[in-house]
């Protein structure tokens, strides 16, 4: 008997896991299989890249199997049994991949509602993946149905209720049936009012906490790197670093989208060599998702993007991250540091530094002490206390890229 099936999994699962080379349960799917086999509803964190995906994937489907093997297959139209809600389109993807992979062993219908998808209300599924409006729309237009939801799950959680997500999580809800339906809550990081929020909401689902404080173990160690900069030199120190510094795969964070539209054409520009490509929110759905798609099949080296790619999306082999800016809020810097040192590898966290950064610099690391299973290391504030003098150089003298390693906290 393999360790999946003690967990309550069947042998017909058997063959998912020799094709992409799962051995056996992580401590993730140690923790939650069992729990949401035997039907508790719950919170799960746990470090990105852990595993989450399949400590609800394979239980829910094992689920919907064996229900399906005692009443037959459903012929209900766009009444599903599951319903995985993610925050953005290519999560919602992402994981629909993941439902798809284990189906073609155990032949569940699995279907997604994102963006402009031609309408499932005529089709019969078990399984339906989906952004926060579109569900609700589709609830409200009658689409799709609530009656026989037995598993619903909200993934990148924190994330929905950041986004403003409120009202479309709400509205959904408005016709769950308590009773029947299993809810769980699955993220990376989950600030204390998201979770207070959460266990006030659902109380009468007796949410249980399934917090996994030693998940530094599946991922790696992150190094952390601070290049000091003044805030006219960022593009010139992007080439630099990019010349000079770094090898292997990466991405390269930036806020906005007008910033990596003038990196890329930058990079363009002064290193035709590099294969670089550009992501943000405001590319067509089609050209962002084909981006993603060929970075995870390795056909460019490097990623220049916002936070589209942040959470959540799994890029196997990135060596490092560069934040061009440092994130305007401490858990997206955890986020993009989650894209490297995946699954027990080891990774590096590059940091462009200015004079101004002091505050963000400050509530990084009181985030990172409050998500102590994130192996980061901690940026040392004072050293942004000081305004370093700016000197002026002769235009054929190429400035160095200062790089300062910080030892890891205790």
């Amino acid at each position: 008997m393999s360790e999946f099936e003690k967990l309550g999994i069947d042998e017909d699962f058997n063959q998912f896991y020799v094709e992409h080379e799962i051995k056996s349960p992580n401590q993730v799917q140690k923790k939650v299989i069992p729990k949401i086999m035997n039907n508790q509803s719950l919170i799960c964190v746990a470090q990105t890249g852990s595993g989450k995906t399949l400590s609800y994937a394979l239980p829910i489907s094992e689920l919907i199997k064996c229900h399906e093997d005692e009443n037959g297959l459903s012929q209900k139209r766009g009444k599903p049994f599951a319903v995985l809600v993610l925050p953005t389109k290519e999560l919602a993807l992402q994981v629909s991949d993941v439902f798809k992979a284990i189906s073609h062993h155990v032949k569940l219908r699995v279907r997604t509602l994102v963006g402009t998808n031609k309408s499932i209300k005529d089709q019969s599924f078990e399984i339906l993946i989906s952004t926060p409006t579109k569900l609700a729309r589709a609830v409200k237009s009658g689409e799709v149905s609530f009656q026989q939801l037995k598993y619903l799950v909200f993934d990148e959680a924190d994330n929905l209720f950041e986004m403003g997500f409120k009202k479309d999580i709400d509205k959904i809800m408005h016709t769950v049936e308590y009773s029947q339906t299993d809810i769980h809550f699955f993220s990376a990081t989950m600030p204390i009012e998201v979770e207070d929020y959460l266990m006030q909401k659902f109380a009468k689902k007796k949410l249980e906490k399934v917090f996994l404080g030693s998940s530094h173990q599946v991922q790696g160690k992150i190094e952390t790197f601070n290049i000091f900069i003044d805030d006219s030199e960022r593009l010139q120190m992007l080439k630099l670093f990019l010349e000079k510094s770094v090898k292997g795969r990466g991405i390269v964070f930036c806020n906005q989208k007008n910033q990596v539209e003038d990196a890329i054409k930058f990079v363009n520009e002064r290193l035709p060599k590099i294969k670089i490509k550009p992501l943000h929110g405001d590319m067509p759905e089609k050209e962002r998702l084909a981006c993603i798609k060929s970075f995870q099949d390795k056909k460019f080296q490097v990623l220049l993007a916002t936070d589209v790619v942040a959470r959540g999306i799994d890029i196997k082999d990135v060596q490092w991250v560069l934040n061009y800016n440092l994130p305007k809020t401490p858990i997206y810097y955890l986020h993009r540091g989650g894209r490297t040192a995946r699954a027990g590898k080891s990774g590096q966290v590059f940091n462009f530094v200015s004079k101004y950064d002091s505050q963000i610099v400050a509530a990084i690391n009181e985030s990172i002490r409050n998500q102590s299973k994130m192996n980061l290391d901690l940026l040392k504030a004072n050293d942004f206390k000081e305004k370093r003098p700016i000197k002026k150089k002769k235009k054929t003298k190429q400035k160095r890229v200062k790089i300062t390693k910080r030892t890891k906290a205790k």
